[in-house]
């Protein structure tokens, strides 16, 4: 019996990491570790413009936040969801200053290029 209660003890752990009860929800993400860069796809439904979606990135980590224009009911008590909240640890270090976002019917392309491992040494 105690696995049983153990289970639901996991999924409501879960859940609350999914900011439920904050009214938001975490989209789905895809990663990509090219030779190059790193290419992060979100879908964001009902985000309409790219003004309500604030990125930070540092070498290590992506996260996102974006508003959505109409909420969202799901599950029996019908909670609303207004926002996307999603923190993504990158795959490679990457050089934050060269991020490029772009952003088109509720899906997001963030272009992160790699740091370079090796630099060239000129022998003088």
């Amino acid at each position: 019996m105690d696995g049983v209660f153990d289970e639901f003890e996991r999924i409501f752990e879960e859940l609350s990491s999914w900011g439920l009860e904050e009214g938001c929800l975490e989209p789905l993400v895809n990663i990509e570790d090219r030779d190059d860069e790193v290419v992060v796809t979100v879908d964001l439904p009902y985000v309409v413009g790219k003004e309500d979606i604030r990125l930070e990135v540092t070498e290590e980590t992506l996260e996102l936040e974006a508003r959505m224009r109409k909420g969202v009911r799901w599950g029996a008590h019908e909670r609303e969801f207004d926002r996307f909240r999603k923190s993504v640890t990158l795959p490679a270090r990457i050089d934050p200053e060269s991020a490029r976002a772009f952003f088109r019917q509720g899906v997001l392309k963030v272009l992160l290029k790699k740091k370079r491992r090796r630099y060239p040494i000129k022998v003088e």
